[in-house]
């Protein structure tokens, strides 16, 4: 039998995770500075709260000011002062996980037979981070408590009814998307991690579920799409919701070296920094129906005259065949770039002669060729390894370096956005618009995962844009950031001996 003392406390605990939070684990909210009591008082959105209203962070007794925000947002929801629909948009490490960690216990403690599905795009988001941040906590818990659930890989069931009072973990893929589907009750909250990354088809199945207005549902993730259901949200839809974004800047956790790093490769004024740092979604230029974007505008091309190339320069080498589009040959150095050489049709022999005559010519030692090694360019680099003339055959298509395998999705990408930060740098392009407009056609998007992705050549042909022949050219010269010392001796001895073997052809240098 239950004391009044006791179905006092659970009352409250259904009112407020905050105080639940309180009492299962300790932490308080950090505390708000005198001057700024009555200002945060009046408030009337959440949105409007700002970190310098608050006292220090204090480790092992407070939760963040921005975790205690999303708390309240679920508290004016349950008040029905607000909508049940709460999107959170944020920068890395501010402890969203914990926070919907917090919310699948409180809610499965407070509602009998609740019903909690939770999902994420990737395996290792939904289980290598929420629910091993799950597990965590619920390990903490006061020892009656924890025994009241049992945690399995998917699951987190009350032993009580362990059919009918649950939580459940599925990975959101849209060839599989029943992650939220499939729930019914009085009592269902829906907690989605990474949400700007699930697909549309995980929402629609859900749509059913969705209709009913006692549902609570939480959404938190960087902004790194602009379509989708998280991007409407905070946009077309944002009526709806409840929206909140935090900025990695203002919370007390983060780690300052991981803002560094971000602002150091990427610029404070990249789409990285606003979404990995600042909370925000991408710039909005040109977003076409398909979540695309420009990779380059041209306020970023810059045009001279001349092909002095200055120190070591590379080049590189895009086959063609006796297709449609044209072989095309780039050369730069850390200034400037030239399109040194086309070619209508080609076979892998002709291509291999001209890039050993045009990289003498350049002063472009072997090891700084570049060539795609997709189809014919595969051809090519056989004949060239025969005259012994080593240069880099690569796919473009392989992952990127492994300091960038979760920003960008292949190495194309990869090198793409290289070289459009070498063109925002400065870097300049030898002859008019007309010769380097294909860059201009060139476009990316996030995908679910998050990561960077360059239209593909058979995309842009049903787009109706010609093949990006010259850019891709010159976008080889960035898959690599610097040459690799260790083959440099190689590399040389090998560049002499081929020098020695073309002085007879230097004269027959076409471009």
């Amino acid at each position: 039998m239950f004391s009044k003392e006791d179905i006092e406390l659970y009352r409250r605990f259904q009112k407020s995770p905050t105080f639940f939070i309180e009492k299962m684990w300790g932490f308080v909210p950090q505390k708000i500075k005198p001057e700024f009591q009555e200002l945060f008082n009046q408030i009337t959105e959440l949105s409007e709260v700002r970190a310098e209203w608050f006292e220090p962070f204090e480790k092992g007794k407070n939760i963040t000011w921005q975790q205690w925000v999303i708390l309240l947002a679920v508290e004016k929801a349950l008040r029905d002062e607000a909508p049940k629909r709460i999107s959170v948009s944020s920068g890395h490490g501010i402890g969203k996980s914990s926070v919907l960690s917090w919310l699948l216990l409180w809610y499965l403690f407070c509602f009998k037979e609740a019903q909690v599905p939770c999902t994420a795009p990737s395996s290792e988001q939904m289980y290598d981070v929420l629910w091993k941040e799950v597990a965590k906590w619920h390990k903490k818990m006061p020892k009656p408590i924890q025994s009241l659930f049992e945690i399995t890989t998917q699951y987190v069931r009350v032993v009580e009814s362990p059919e009918t009072w649950f939580a459940r973990a599925k990975t959101a893929r849209k060839e599989a998307p029943e992650a939220l589907a499939g729930v019914h009750g009085d009592f269902v909250e829906m907690l989605i991690d990474e949400a700007s990354g699930v697909a549309e088809e995980i929402f629609n199945t859900a749509e059913g579920a969705l209709t009913n207005a006692n549902i609570l549902m939480v959404m938190i993730s960087n902004a790194t799409r602009l379509i989708g259901m998280f991007y409407d949200s905070h946009h077309k839809d944002k009526q709806n919701w409840q929206t909140l974004s935090f900025s990695s800047l203002d919370s007390p956790i983060v780690d300052e070296n991981f803002i560094t790093r971000i602002k150091e490769r990427h610029g404070e004024d990249s789409d990285e920094f606003r979404i990995r740092v600042l909370g925000q979604f991408p710039k909005e230029d040109a977003v076409d129906s398909k979540g695309y974007v420009p990779l380059l505008v041209d306020a970023d091309l810059k045009f001279v005259t001349g092909e002095k190339f200055i120190g070591d320069p590379r080049m590189g080498v895009d086959p063609a065949g006796m297709g449609k589009n044209e072989t095309v040959w780039a050369v730069r150095d850390r200034f400037r770039a030239s399109v040194v050489a086309t070619e209508k049709l080609s076979d892998p022999k002709s291509i291999a002669e001209k890039t050993m005559t045009l990289a003498h010519f350049y002063g472009v030692l072997c090891n700084q060729v570049f060539i795609d090694n997709f189809g014919i360019g595969a051809n090519v680099a056989v004949e060239l390894a025969g005259a012994g003339f080593m240069p880099k055959a690569l796919n473009v298509g392989d992952s990127p370096s492994k300091e960038n395998e979760t920003v960008y999705i292949n190495l194309r990408a990869e090198a793409y956005w290289e070289l459009k930060q070498w063109l925002r740098s400065g870097g300049e392009l030898v002859g008019d618009r007309a010769k380097w407009e294909q860059l201009l056609t060139l476009r990316y998007r996030r995908e679910l995962s998050g990561k960077l992705k360059i239209m593909s050549k058979d995309d842009m042909g049903k787009e109706g844009l010609k093949s990006p022949d010259r850019a891709d050219a010159l976008m080889l010269t960035f898959t690599e950031p610097e040459v690799k010392v260790a083959n440099m001796m190689n590399s040389i001895t090998a560049e002499k001996r081929h020098r020695r073997q073309q002085r007879s052809r230097f004269s027959a240098v076409v471009g």
